[in-house]
């Protein structure tokens, strides 16, 4: 539960629906906070491209960041 906690960056009382719901993301650089607030009134179909570079971006970290720790 903690894990999943983790990734999804709320509390375990969130998880378990024990707070109210947050509608603001929690991002703490305030540069990627004011691109989301304009991402998000975009059309569907350009956030979706976006969607698809970001995540192919997150991946490329994690791969690489699992490749570093089986080296070691």
């Amino acid at each position: 539960m903690v894990k999943i906690a983790d990734t999804l960056q709320i509390s375990l009382d969130e998880l378990a629906g024990r707070t109210e719901d947050i509608s603001e993301p929690k991002i703490h650089n305030s540069e990627l906070m004011n691109l989301y607030h304009q991402v998000d009134q975009l059309p569907d179909n350009e956030q979706q491209a976006l969607i698809l570079v970001i995540d192919s971006i997150v991946r490329k970290a994690q791969i690489g960041k699992a490749m570093k720790g089986a080296a070691k």
